[in-house]
């Protein structure tokens, strides 16, 4: 937003606390828009409206929650929606395929709280119940997003880990995209450019001598 989307944000807030029987100072709705400006005024607009159209409580919502609501929703809904996601890559392509979700928390937290794509598929199911998967992946994930713990590249599956052992190289399957394939994309695309930048660190930090040199 900019100055000329002020009298509109002001408006929207005017209203906003209207809705919650709260009221606002100017001073209060000033602060709030700085903390907004990066976002777009419809942006906020829309999570205005859908503050109002879903949040029970009476009090007027803070900065932090329109923020989330901005962003698309609160991070336990955003949770909600990868348990989902994951579940049915699960049930769809199985622990066999390679995959890359397209989050790069979601795959942080199959890694580093389940170990991996294909214990996590052996696992789902028989040692602990969906009921109760969900809820624990939700609270890993909501916990992870918050401390911005992601990891980038893909996650590889049975056939892929198996050629690999047997230096079959040539056979390795691409990783199935889940979710939305463009952002599924820059996810397996950020992995490479990380790994890249450690290699290059890696080399550099080897003695000249050790690399062929007199």
């Amino acid at each position: 937003m900019n100055e000329h989307d002020f009298s509109r944000f002001s408006a929207l807030m005017l209203g906003l606390a209207e809705n919650f029987g709260q009221s606002l100072s100017s001073q209060g709705i000033a602060l709030r828009f700085r903390a907004l400006a990066e976002y777009g005024i419809d942006e906020v607009e829309q999570a205005a409206l859908s503050l109002m159209l879903h949040r029970k409580y009476a009090s007027m919502p803070t900065v932090a929650e329109l923020l989330e609501h901005v962003r698309g929703g609160s991070v336990e809904d955003k949770a909600e929606l990868e348990v989902g996601k994951v579940l049915t890559a699960i049930s769809a392509h199985g622990s066999y395929a390679s995959v890359v979700f397209d989050d790069a928390v979601t795959q942080a937290v199959i890694v580093q709280a389940y170990g991996g794509w294909v214990k996590l598929c052996a696992d789902c199911g028989t040692e602990e119940p969906e009921k109760w998967f969900r809820k624990d992946f939700v609270r890993i994930w909501a916990a992870y997003c918050r401390q911005g713990v992601q990891r980038h590249g893909h996650l590889p599956g049975r056939t892929e880990i198996a050629n690999c052992s047997k230096g079959c190289l040539n056979d390795i399957p691409q990783p199935v995209p889940i979710g939305i394939p463009d952002k599924a994309h820059a996810v397996l695309e950020a992995g490479k450019s990380i790994s890249l930048v450690t290699q290059l660190a890696h080399s550099k930090a080897i003695p000249f001598s050790a690399q062929g040199g007199i």
